[in-house]
C-alpha cells in the first residue's frame, strides 16, 4: 500500500476543528430542518382534522335535509385554499358526489385520483377510523375520513356518502419554513467561522506551535543539534519541554552505556568457546559469528550467510539424523534442538560439536521464523572418553579414560586447593538402567547416548573442571573454587550435582528414539590440606554413590566418615558374587501373600546373601550390583532351579503347592532368548508353568514396551502368571500398560508410610487400588508392618496382603510345613 501523506500539528488542528464545527452546524441544520418539517406537519394536520371534524356534522345535516345545494357550498368554500389539491365526498361504491373539481364529479375515485385506494378506503370505512399520512416524498398530507358513524342512526346515508378523501399539499408551507432556517444558519455560520479563526490564530501561537518546535527537537533527541530554548506559555509545555532535557541526558549515558555493553558482549562472544548462529528459515539466510567460523577453521571473510554453508559440512552418517532431529523441533514434535554430531573442518578433517538452538520469532499463525542457537567444539572433551575417528562410523566407544591420568588430575586438583586454600569437589555420576537400554535396545544406540551425555556434560561444565567418562555408565566431574567455608562449599557442590541431574533427566532423541535416563551422583569435598591418594578419594566417592542411591537422598549424597563403617563396594561385590553361588552363600526365603482371611495364596521367593565377611548384605546391594554386571542372570536362573527342587518335593508329597512368584530383572527379562530358557528350564523340570508367577519392575516397560507386551503375551500362552512389582510408584506411564493382563500387581510401598496418621496418604491409595480393579488387577498390600495399616488396607479393598504382620520370610522347610498344614494366618484385627 502506498504511505499516505502526513500532515503538520499546525495545519491539522485547525482544519480537524474546522471540520468538526463544519460538522455540527451542518448536523444541527439537518436536525432543526427535520423537525420544522414534523412540527408543521403536525400543526397542519390538526387543523385539517378540526375542519373535517366540522364538515362531518355539516354533511350530516345536509343529508339530512336533503339541502345538498348547502353541501356544495362548503365544498367550493374549501377549495378556495390553494394548497388543498383533492377534496371529495365518496359514496360506497367509491363514486365521488362532491369534489372541489366539478370535472371529478359522478366519476370513480379509482380511475381519477392518483394518490385513491379503494382498498384502503374500505379498511377505513370497516375501522370506522381516521387514516391521516404525511407523506414528504409528494409533500401533502392524505387523509380518508370516515362520515357513517353509526349505520343504526335514524339518519343513515350510507347508501349516499360515506368517506370525506383529501390530500392537502405542504410544499409552500415546508418551503418558507427551511427558507427561514436556511437564513438563520447562515448568519449564525459566518459569525462562527469568524470566531473559530481567532480561535485557531490563538491556538496556533499557544499552542501548536510550541508542539510543533519541541517535536522537531524530540525528533533530533540524540542529534548534537538537540535545541529545546523554546518559549511556552503553559505549565504542561514547560514540563514536556524540561523532561525532554532530561531524557536527553539518560539517552546519551545510556549510549553511553550501551556502546560499553556492545564492547563487553563482542569481547565475551569471542572469548567463549561458542559459535553463534541465527537462522531465518523462511529466506534461508543464515548468520553465523566470527567464532563459528573459527571453530571450523576459517576466517571470518571465507563463508557466505547460507543455510547451505551449515548443511553442506555435516558428516554423511549424521545428516540425516540431525535434519531429523532439527526438523521434528520445529514441528514442535521435541521441547527443544540439541545434537550432538561432526562437522567438516576447513581441513577435511571432521570435528564434534554439541549444537543447540531455540526459536525465538513466530509469524501470525504461529509457524517459526526464526532460530538463534551455539555451537561447542567438544572434541576436545569427547576425547577423554576415547572414541576413536576410526570407529567412528560405527559409533562406538573405545577404551575409557586411564584411571592413571584421573589420579595425575586428582593430584593436580589437591595441590590447586591446598595453594588458594578454596575447597574443590570430585563428583562421581551414574546412569540409570544404562544396561536395560543397551539390551533392549542394542549397545551401538546405547553408545550413541553415552556420546550425547558426554558432549552435554562437557558443554556445560568442562570451564568448571575436568569431564570424564570413568566406567561403562559412569562420568567424573573435577570442579575448582567452591570457596573457603567447607558449608558453602557442600552447599555450592549439592547445587551442582542437582544442575547435572537435570541436565541429564532431559529427554535424549537417537535414531526417532525418545530416551529418558536419570542418574545417582556421589559428592567428595576436599581442601588438599589432608593429602589423599585419588584411590581414596574415588572409594570416598563410591562409598557416597551407594548412598545416593537410597530413595531418602534425592539422587545426590555428599560422603561422611561413618559411610566408611562395614560398607563393601560395589566393584566388590560384583567380583564376590561370582563365587557366591558356588559357595553356598546364597539361600531363599519365603515369604507367604494371603487373603481377608488369612488364606495362602502365593508365596514370593526372595534371596539372601551371607557374605562371611560382612554378614547378612542388604538385597537391596547386591541386587543392584548384580544388574551391573552379568551376575543377575546366574542368579534369578539358580532361584528358578531351586524353586522347581522345592516344587518337586511338595508335588511328592502331595501336597498343593500354592502360586510361586519370583521377582525378574528388567535387564534379564530384556534379553533376547529370555521367553525360551525359562520355558525349557521349567519343561525339563516337568512342572506345569502355571504354579510359576514372574514379578517385573515397571521399568521393564520404560525401553521398547511394545516388546516387552509382546514377551509377556508369549510366556502366558505358555500358563505363566505375570505380575508388577511397585505399581503406582510412577517409574511407567499408564498408557504403556495397555493390552497387559496381570494376575496381580503389588502396590507401591511408598503408599504405606504415615498411612496411618495422614487421611491424604489413605484417600491416594484408595484410589490407586481401585484404579488397578477397574483394570481388573488383583491387588496385594505388601510391606504391611501393623494392624492399623492392615485395617486401612482391608478398607481400601486391596484383595491380598503381605508383610511381617502377616508372616516373617520363611526359609524352606517352614514353608513346606506351612503348605501341608494349610493354617490361615489369623490376625487379631
Amino acid at each position: 500500500m502506498p504511505r499516505l501523506p502526513t500532515l503538520s500539528l499546525s495545519i491539522l488542528v485547525p482544519v480537524s476543528i474546522f471540520i468538526l464545527y463544519l460538522g455540527l452546524v451542518c448536523g444541527e441544520y439537518v436536525y432543526e430542518h427535520a423537525e420544522i418539517n414534523e412540527q408543521l406537519a403536525s400543526r397542519q394536520s390538526e387543523q385539517i382534522q378540526k375542519d373535517l371534524f366540522r364538515m362531518r356534522h355539516v354533511v350530516e345535516s345536509s343529508m339530512l335535509t336533503q339541502d345538498y345545494e348547502r353541501l356544495e357550498q362548503e365544498v367550493a368554500l374549501v377549495s378556495t385554499d390553494q394548497n388543498m389539491m383533492v377534496y371529495v365526498i365518496l359514496d360506497a361504491e367509491s363514486k365521488i358526489r362532491f369534489a372541489n373539481h366539478i370535472i371529478w364529479r359522478e366519476s370513480n375515485a379509482t380511475n381519477v385520483l392518483e394518490g385513491y385506494s379503494a382498498s384502503l378506503h374500505r379498511s377505513v370505512i370497516t375501522s370506522n377510523k381516521l387514516y391521516l399520512k404525511v407523506n414528504f416524498d409528494r409533500l401533502s398530507i392524505q387523509v380518508y375520513y370516515p362520515l357513517n358513524s353509526n349505520s343504526n342512526s335514524n339518519y343513515s346515508y350510507s347508501n349516499s356518502v360515506e368517506l370525506i378523501y383529501l390530500e392537502y399539499d405542504i410544499a409552500n408551507t415546508l418551503a418558507e419554513a427551511v427558507d427561514s432556517l436556511l437564513k438563520r444558519f447562515m448568519e449564525v455560520w459566518g459569525i462562527g467561522a469568524l470566531l473559530l479563526s481567532l480561535f485557531c490564530v490563538m491556538l496556533h501561537y499557544l499552542l501548536i506551535r510550541p508542539i510543533t518546535q519541541l517535536s522537531l527537537a524530540a525528533k533530533n533527541i540524540d542529534s548534537p543539534d538537540f535545541n529545546t530554548d523554546i518559549i511556552c506559555s503553559s505549565t504542561e509545555l514547560i514540563n514536556l519541554r524540561d523532561y525532554l532535557n532530561q531524557v536527553n541526558g539518560r539517552l546519551c549515558r545510556s549510549k553511553k552505556r550501551l556502546n560499553d555493553a556492545e564492547q563487553r558482549w563482542l569481547f565475551a562472544v569471542e572469548g567463549a568457546r561458542n559459535g553463534i548462529w541465527d537462522w531465518c528459515i523462511a529466506t534461508g539466510d543464515v548468520f553465523v559469528s566470527d567464532r563459528w567460523k573459527d571453530i571450523l577453521g576459517y576466517k571470518p571473510y571465507e563463508l557466505d550467510n547460507d543455510y547451505s554453508v551449515w548443511e553442506s559440512r555435516l558428516h554423511r552418517d549424521d545428516k540425516a539424523q540431525v535434519l531429523n532431529t532439527l526438523q521434528n523441533y520445529i514441528n514442535n514434535q521435541h521441547e527443544y534442538y540439541e545434537s550432538v554430531h561432526r562437522l567438516r573442518h576447513k581441513d577435511g578433517r571432521y570435528i564434534w560439536i554439541l549444537d543447540r538452538g531455540k526459536i525465538v520469532e513466530w509469524d501470525e499463525s504461529g509457524q517459526p521464523l526464526r532460530i538463534i542457537g551455539t555451537i561447542t567444539d567438544v572434541s576436545g572433551d569427547v576425547k577423554n572418553q576415547h572414541i576413536t575417528n576410526e570407529k567412528q562410523n560405527n559409533n562406538g566407544l573405545t577404551d575409557l579414560i586411564n584411571r592413571e591420568v584421573l589420579a595425575d588430575e586428582l593430584y593436580d586438583l589437591q595441590v590447586f586447593s591446598r595453594k588458594t586454600g578454596q575447597f574443590s569437589a570430585l563428583l562421581m555420576i551414574n546412569l540409570d538402567n544404562l544396561k536395560l537400554i543397551n539390551d533392549a535396545l542394542g549397545r551401538q544406540l546405547g553408545d550413541r547416548l553415552l556420546m550425547q551425555i558426554a558432549a552435554r556434560l562437557s558443554g556445560t561444565f568442562s570451564s568448571a573442571g575436568l569431564v570424564a567418562r570413568l566406567g561403562a555408565d559412569e562420568f567424573v566431574i573435577l570442579a575448582k573454587n567452591f570457596g573457603h567455608d567447607i558449608d558453602q562449599a557442600n552447599k555450592r557442590a549439592l547445587a551442582l550435582a542437582s544442575e547435572v541431574r537435570q541436565l541429564i533427566g532431559r529427554s535424549f532423541t537417537i535414531s526417532d528414539q525418545h530416551l529418558s535416563i536419570s542418574a545417582r551422583i556421589g559428592l567428595v569435598i576436599f581442601d588438599g590440606i589432608e593429602s589423599l591418594e585419588p584411590q581414596i578419594l574415588l572409594a570416598r566417592v563410591d562409598s557416597a554413590l551407594e548412598q545416593a542411591k537410597d530413595s531418602r537422598s534425592n539422587g545426590c549424597a555428599t560422603y561422611q566418615a561413618e559411610l566408611d563403617k562395614d560398607q563393601i563396594q560395589p566393584f566388590k561385590l560384583q567380583n564376590e558374587l561370582k563365587l557366591a553361588i558356588d559357595n553356598r552363600q546364597m539361600s531363599l526365603m519365603y515369604q507367604p501373600v494371603v487373603d481377608q482371611a488369612g488364606q495362602l495364596n502365593s508365596v514370593e521367593v526372595l534371596m539372601r546373601w551371607y557374605h562371611p565377611q560382612h554378614g547378612y548384605i542388604s538385597p537391596r546391594k547386591f541386587i543392584a550390583a548384580a544388574e551391573l554386571s552379568d551376575c543377575i542372570f546366574e542368579l534369578e536362573l539358580w532361584a528358578l532351579d531351586q524353586v522347581c527342587d522345592l516344587i518337586k518335593q511338595l508335588q511328592q508329597q502331595n501336597e498343593i503347592v500354592p502360586l510361586m512368584s519370583l521377582n525378574v530383572s528388567s535387564r534379564h527379562f530384556h534379553q533376547e532368548h529370555y521367553a525360551n530358557v525359562i520355558i525349557n528350564r521349567i519343561n525339563k523340570a516337568q512342572i506345569s508353568p502355571k504354579l510359576f508367577q514372574f514379578e517385573l519392575a515397571e521399568d521393564v516397560f520404560v525401553v521398547n514396551a511394545k516388546v516387552a507386551r509382546s514377551k509377556i503375551a508369549e510366556l502366558q500362552r505358555y500358563g505363566v502368571n505375570i505380575a508388577m512389582d511397585n505399581f503406582g510408584g510412577g517409574s511407567c506411564a499408564v498408557h504403556l500398560l495397555q493390552g497387559v493382563g496381570f494376575s496381580q500387581v503389588k502396590l507401591a510401598a511408598v503408599y504405606l508410610e504415615d498411612i496411618e496418621f495422614n487421611p491424604e496418604i489413605f484417600n491416594i491409595a484408595t484410589a490407586v487400588v481401585e484404579f488397578a480393579t477397574n483394570l481388573n488387577f488383583p491387588v496385594v498390600a505388601k510391606q504391611v508392618e501393623n494392624k492399623q495399616q492392615l485395617n486401612l488396607l482391608t478398607h481400601a479393598k486391596c484383595t491380598w496382603f503381605q508383610g511381617y504382620i502377616i508372616s516373617r520370610p520363611l526359609n524352606q522347610d517352614d514353608i513346606i510345613q506351612l503348605i501341608k498344614t494349610q493354617l490361615s494366618l489369623s490376625v487379631v484385627r
